[in-house]
């Protein structure tokens, strides 16, 4: 059967405010082993179906399309960064998001859409963040990484406007993913 792998998110644009930040932080955290995430592939996940057979795609457009063509556009700011760990060892370097209750209203609805195709949302809290990096195994946390965040945690937010929404196919190579839109969904004007 073929598949493609799937996932909903919000675009950031522009990104160079964020590219700013990485490099700062790559240059504070030179001595971790952190996979950095692509300027091009910066975006905010709604949800990440994996791989789903193609003959399942027209209706998951059909069903977003419904879902989201009377939805309001918001604005959101990007925060400091943060790690999500497992135990000592840091997985996931990220940057917080501070988004209306409409972000979550809008994961909400879109959770309970696709829940009639069979996709059930990740029993983890919606946590939006915008992903930085991923840390390679066997590392621990050290106060310098605790040090650098911190730091970081009081430079100016950087504000967007969630504009529309996008489905993408993310194809997986040893030079990391590329992202590919399926299809866009326009969020309409803010009141």
């Amino acid at each position: 059967m073929l598949t493609k792998r799937v996932f909903l998110a919000i675009p950031i644009n522009p990104v160079e405010p964020v590219v700013e930040k990485m490099t700062r932080l790559k240059n504070r955290l030179a001595d971790y082993r952190i996979k950095w995430v692509n300027r091009e592939n910066l975006h905010l996940t709604l949800f990440f179906f994996g791989e789903i057979p193609l003959n399942q795609i027209p209706e998951l457009r059909k069903l977003l399309r419904s879902t989201t063509h009377n939805l309001p556009s918001f604005s959101f700011s990007l925060t400091g960064p943060g790690i999500f760990k497992k135990g000592k060892e840091p997985k996931v370097l990220w940057l917080g998001i501070k988004a209306p209750d409409l972000l979550f209203d809008i994961k909400k609805e879109v959770d309970r859409t696709v829940a009639s195709m069979g996709y059930i949302p990740d029993e983890k809290t919606f946590r939006p963040h915008l992903t930085l990096g991923r840390f390679m195994p066997r590392q621990e946390v050290h106060p310098d990484l605790e040090n650098a965040l911190k730091e970081m945690q009081t430079d100016e937010s950087i504000e967007y406007t969630a504009s529309e929404l996008i489905l993408f196919e993310s194809k997986l190579s040893p030079e990391g993913a590329q992202y590919f839109p399926i299809e866009v969904f326009p969020l309409s004007k803010e009141n």
